[in-house]
C-alpha cells in the first residue's frame, strides 16, 4: 500500500470517531515537524550510504549486462525478452 494512501485512510478513520481525532492530530502535529526514522545521526549515514553502494553495485552491473543493453534496444518484446531481463536481474 502507497504510504499516502494509507495516511489517507487513516484521516477517514479518525473522521468518523470524533473522540480519536483529538489524539490522532496530537501525533500527527509532533510527527509532522521532524519524521525520525533512524535511531540516530549515524544510523542515518549508515543505512543511506549502504543503500547507495548497492544502487552503485546495480547500475554497474546493468551496464556490463550485454543481453540487457540488448534488450533495451529491441522495440517489441516476445515473452523469451521478458524471461530474459527477469533472468538477468537476479
Amino acid at each position: 500500500m502507497i504510504k499516502k494512501n494509507f495516511l489517507n485512510t487513516y484521516k477517514k478513520i479518525n473522521q468518523l470517531n470524533p473522540q480519536a481525532n483529538t489524539e490522532s492530530k496530537a501525533l500527527e502535529d509532533t510527527s509532522a515537524d521532524k519524521p525520525n526514522i533512524y535511531r540516530s545521526k549515524e544510523d542515518e549515514r549508515l543505512i543511506k550510504e549502504f543503500h547507495f553502494a548497492k544502487f552503485q553495485k546495480n547500475l554497474d552491473n546493468t551496464k556490463k549486462n550485454n543481453k540487457l543493453k540488448e534488450l533495451l534496444e529491441k522495440e517489441e518484446w516476445n515473452e523469451e525478452d521478458v524471461k530474459t531481463l527477469l533472468d538477468s536481474l537476479n
